[in-house]
């Protein structure tokens, strides 16, 4: 009784295809000759971790065919071409006219970091330290920790006997303003200036000698700031350091003129005599925080996961990317993997564009692992570094989303300076061959929104990678069946894939 039950459903919904397609688009301008057969239209995605398309499936020649595209994060579509590699169209959306046999058409993505994000993973916030620094003869107000962007007002103070000069950058040394109040804009990295103060004898006590404060300066190395970044105080006075770590760090110690001073992160502190008074608030970045968060932005390198969708018993292929403005020597990285998809390290593909490298790992724990490339070069641009290769347990949990992650960059630029990079984490997320909608349970609603993503019109939760039964290049009636088929009992859907397994010109 349930198989009739479902039986009669598949027949409504292949119904209502029949009728839609009678109604709207089948309309060839040179039908078929009676008993000519519908022959395979394929489409290939490149690269295949791009994105995905809709469309293919069997046709008589002269139909129209509607193709879609559509766009995985990191990516941009580029055009449809044929076999003979001739551009059909830029759009993503496009009709196309069945021709005669069997044919095979490319999907045409580009990568592009630019793309809008789609990961769960938010980005760090990240605050930079603004450092102020004073000569003898004054003290400003105004440095500290402040995200990029801020508008921050500054103010210099100059003691008995000394006129205020100017603010100076001290990574320039330009002359920023000569006024004692001066709005500042803060920069996406950290930034030091000074503000210079100059003896006046002429000064209406005109002492023989100045008073003499001293300065007290605090930094921070990066992932963390400090509460102030120079004070002008006299010796005896106390003043107060506080360090605040950012997300994913940890604080290691105040540093006093380079030694260790004391590992609290808040301490009163007795200006002394001495003429060096030189804090630097000290962090290490640490992978095991709660949070785990992506490193440090940076401008000129970034590595990319990607989101990827897939199925228990299926082989997928997961890319390492790399964006880079210049071309890269050495590097290593820190790959975390899910237990449940740990990759076969055997089967690791390397980036054509990656010349002379040899490719080293550690296992770290269960999860962890640093990955070493060394002794080649990888030039500016964009590129799948690595690609691994992973299998999908049968028996995997499934309606999950397994995260992946990339932390603890290190590359070496041409001219051997070593820096990080920008990353953003990925997943791999699992879901049962059918369920079309993500539930975790295959039924006649899965069904129900393939025929709806066949009729153009798919729900905002619909899985493609899942409703692709078969595993073909696109959505069709053949995976309708497939669905009903699992609901039937048929596990993987065997029937349909035997169905779609026609003659293929490949």
């Amino acid at each position: 009784m349930i198989r009739i039950r479902y039986l009669t459903m598949l027949v409504l919904l292949l119904g209502s295809i029949s009728i839609w397609a009678q109604d709207d688009t089948f309309n060839p301008a040179a039908p078929p000759e009676p008993g000519q057969p519908p022959m395979k239209l394929n489409i290939t995605v490149s690269p295949a971790e791009a994105g995905s398309v809709s469309g293919a499936g069997l046709y008589a020649a002269g139909t129209p065919v509607s193709l879609k595209a559509y766009v995985n994060t990191g990516f941009k579509f580029v055009s449809w071409t044929n076999a003979a590699g001739n551009v059909l169209s830029t759009s993503s959306n496009f009709v196309y006219t069945k021709g005669e046999g069997h044919e095979r058409l490319w999907a045409n993505y580009e990568f592009d970091p630019t793309a809008p994000d789609e990961p769960a993973d938010p980005a760090t916030i990240m605050y930079y330290q603004l450092q102020l620094n004073c000569t003898e003869g004054g003290y400003a107000s105004g440095g500290g920790r402040y995200l990029a962007g801020k508008q921050i007002s500054l103010s210099a103070n100059a003691e008995s006997q000394f006129d205020f000069d100017g603010w100076y950058d001290d990574a320039t040394g330009e002359c920023l303003s000569t006024q004692t109040y001066f709005y500042y804009t803060t920069t996406a990295k950290h930034r030091s200036l000074t503000a210079r103060f100059v003896f006046n004898p002429d000064s209406p006590a005109e002492p023989t000698e100045p008073v003499v404060r001293r300065t007290v300066r605090a930094t921070a190395t990066e992932g963390g700031t400090v509460n102030f970044s120079s004070k002008r105080e006299l010796p005896g006075t106390r003043i107060s350091l506080y360090a605040n770590a950012n997300s994913g760090y940890d604080f290691i110690g105040w540093f006093l003129n380079g030694e260790l001073y004391t590992q609290l992160s808040s301490i009163s502190y007795t200006v002394t005599e001495a003429y060096e008074q030189n804090f630097e608030a000290r962090f290490e970045f640490n992978p095991v925080s709660p949070d785990e968060p992506n490193m440090p932005t940076t401008t000129r390198h970034s590595f990319y996961l990607l989101n990827r969708v897939t199925k228990p018993g299926a082989t997928v292929k997961y890319p390492i990317y790399l964006s880079s403005v210049r071309t890269l020597k050495d590097m290593s990285f820190q790959l975390e993997f899910p237990e449940e998809l740990t990759p076969d390290f055997t089967q690791v593909e390397m980036s054509g564009k990656a010349v002379g490298y040899s490719l080293s790992y550690t296992k770290q724990d269960e999860k962890n692992y640093i990955f070493t490339l060394t002794g080649g070069t990888v030039p500016a641009g964009n590129a799948a570094l690595l690609v691994f290769t992973i299998n999908v347990a049968p028996d995997i949990i499934t309606a999950l989303d397994y995260p992946v992650k990339i932390n603890l960059v290190e590359v070496t630029e041409e001219d051997e300076t070593v820096t990080t990079a920008s990353t953003r984490n990925g997943r791999l997320s699992v879901y049962k061959n059918g369920d079309a909608n993500g539930d975790d349970v295959v039924s006649i609603t899965d069904a129900v929104a393939v025929v709806n993503c066949i009729l153009g019109n798919p729900s905002d939760n619909f899985i493609e990678e899942a409703a692709n039964v078969n595993d073909d290049e696109g959505i069709s009636i053949v995976d309708v069946v497939g669905v009903v088929n699992i609901i039937l009992g048929d596990s993987n859907g065997s029937r349909a894939q035997q169905t779609a397994n026609g003659p293929d010109p490949d």
